[in-house]
């Protein structure tokens, strides 16, 4: 292993090693408002760098989560930098993935009624260099056009200008899933540039990521929209290790009981059986968890650690997300606590 490399381990363990407790997380949750939840993540946790001179008595929940976002994208980007075999691909991924979560939202917005809502930025500075998208004129954007004018530049104008620019409304789960099929492309190309260990690795990982993100939007599509077949299909992932027919069963499914049982029965649906959910909907974020954890303790190899770091992250960010919430709305703690993963 090179100097290099294993500078790359060393920063993201000992990164690893700072992340939230479960001490801190009961902490949290007893916080009685949103100023008092960034009180304790500036005086008792790594998140202290997040917030510069904001204060936390005047901010906006909104600012709050976006500082945060900011926070962990800035980590993973510099932790990229040090990983010679994957790290400009996997700055690259970084960044548009950022770019799509912000394409979802303001998607979501133009299909709102409501167009004069909030809209704070998500993409921190140094991504938005990388995405090229045309801030100003995206938060100005009141309709699809507008909006593709200020994309036109944007790693995903070729995805984006499929859908017809007079369009009142916008089909946002088929647009998604046409984003992450380009994301994921990418990053298994990149993925195949590293060395063996490190590629098996990798492609396990995201492979599981995607057969439970594609199981569990069968179940979601199923039963709210009565999906069925290749209605199903056309929503999903086009990768991760489950086989063709195994997709086509749960998608024929008659029922999401039968879609459990077919998964299952599959080597990667043996992982649900050892872990703790009360929903399909959870078992995406638990699952991709307890692989990224798995890959922190065991794995040498610099690309898996990384990539398995950048997942802590964002399970982190999520499970501070739903504490913020439920600080702003004043939601007791016993439905919070249920909707954190660590």
């Amino acid at each position: 292993m090179s100097n290099t490399s294993y500078a790359v381990l060393t920063r993201a363990k000992a990164k690893f090693g700072k992340r939230l407790t479960e001490k801190d997380y009961k902490n949290l949750l007893h916080c009685d408002s949103v100023p008092d939840v960034m009180t304790y993540l500036k005086s008792n946790t790594h998140y202290s760098e997040a917030f510069g001179e904001a204060n936390e008595r005047g901010i906006r929940r909104g600012v709050f989560e976006n500082l945060l976002r900011q926070y962990v994208t800035k980590e993973f980007d510099t932790i990229s930098r040090f990983e010679l075999s994957v790290g400009e691909d996997f700055s690259e991924y970084i960044a548009h993935k950022t770019e799509i979560d912000e394409i979802i939202k303001i998607l979501t917005r133009l299909n709102s009624t409501n167009k004069n809502e909030e809209y704070n930025f998500s993409i921190p500075p140094h991504i938005a260099k990388k995405v090229s998208i045309d801030l100003i004129a995206l938060s100005k954007a009141e309709n699809y056009e507008q909006f593709l004018e200020a994309m036109k530049k944007s790693h995903y104008s070729d995805v984006l200008r499929e859908y017809d620019p007079k369009s009142n409304y916008l089909p946002i789960p088929e647009i998604e899933n046409k984003l992450y099929t380009k994301l994921y492309s990418e990053l298994f190309d990149a993925i195949k540039k590293t060395d063996p260990t490190e590629r098996d690795e990798l492609q396990d990982l995201f492979n599981t990521i995607i057969d439970y993100k594609n199981f569990s939007n069968i179940i979601r599509l199923k039963k709210y929209y009565n999906a069925k077949g290749t209605d199903i299909i056309k929503y999903l992932l086009p990768f991760g290790s489950l086989k063709p027919q195994v997709i086509y069963e749960m998608c024929s499914a008659d029922s999401s009981a039968d879609v459990f049982k077919i998964m299952q029965n599959t080597r990667v649906g043996k992982l649900m059986t050892k872990v703790s959910f009360t929903n399909s909907g959870e078992l995406p974020l638990i699952i991709k968890n307890k692989k990224a954890l798995h890959n922190m303790y065991f794995s040498d190899s610099p690309a898996t650690v990384m990539m398995s770091y950048v997942i802590i992250c964002e399970i982190e960010l999520h499970n501070l997300v739903c504490i913020i919430e439920g600080a702003r709305y004043n939601v007791d703690n016993s439905k919070i606590e249920p909707l954190l993963i660590y």
